[in-house]
């Protein structure tokens, strides 16, 4: 049986996103690949990365240290999703790569 690994750099996709609901909260984070390997999360030709991660939306309320750190870098990849007002459109238009952050 193949192990867990995590991703590479050198694997195709160009961004990772992870979908988020709770109740009445929905949202992505729509994480760059160069982000995640700056933080250490995808590996490089096989040597470390991560092969699973937490991420904290904005409903979350993390308690420690390092949750609230890590929070604080996530929400910039994070898109609400509202079930009841208009998407931001410009939001998705940088996070899924249409358009350069600013």
């Amino acid at each position: 049986m193949p192990s867990t690994q995590p991703y590479d750099v050198s694997d195709p996709e160009d961004m990772y996103v992870i979908s988020m609901r709770l109740g009445g909260h929905f949202g992505q984070f729509v994480f760059p690949n160069h982000v995640l390997l700056q933080r250490d999360i995808v590996s490089v030709q096989g040597k470390g990365g991560k092969r699973a991660i937490r991420v904290y939306p904005p409903w979350d309320n993390p308690t420690s240290k390092q949750a609230l750190k890590t929070q604080q870098w996530q929400l910039e990849y994070f898109i609400d999703i509202p079930f009841t007002e208009p998407l931001n459109c410009d939001q998705a238009r940088v996070l899924y790569g249409t358009q350069q952050l600013k």
